[in-house]
């Protein structure tokens, strides 16, 4: 399937710290790329994610669990921290919940 651009993850390359950005529901890795450009003009390593279910039909949500998006935050934070990076995570509207869910495992 192909995404619109805004839709599209995102990773910018830097130092040893990785942050990890989530977006909100119904939302794309668009309404994190701002923040993520910044923190990489800063010179970190900068993921951001693209939620399952999202930024294709409203009924691909209806497959979708909070586990679904959850084992995603976790994929992208394995994902900085198997390159050896020191990894933040912070997420907007329930990608906060879902990176608050996931540090307190």
């Amino acid at each position: 399937m192909e995404f619109p651009a805004d839709a599209q993850p995102f990773l910018f390359l830097g130092d040893e710290i990785g942050i990890l950005l989530v977006h909100g529901f119904t939302g794309t890795p668009k309404e994190m790329r701002t923040m993520g450009e910044f923190m990489a003009n800063h010179g970190k390593t900068v993921l951001g994610i693209r939620l399952p279910g999202h930024a294709t039909h409203p009924a691909d949500m209806l497959r979708m669990r909070w586990m679904d998006w959850l084992n995603t935050v976790e994929d992208g934070y394995n994902l900085l921290k198997s390159a050896g990076r020191k990894v933040f995570i912070m997420g907007l509207s329930m990608g906060g919940i879902l990176t608050l869910t996931a540090a307190s495992r």
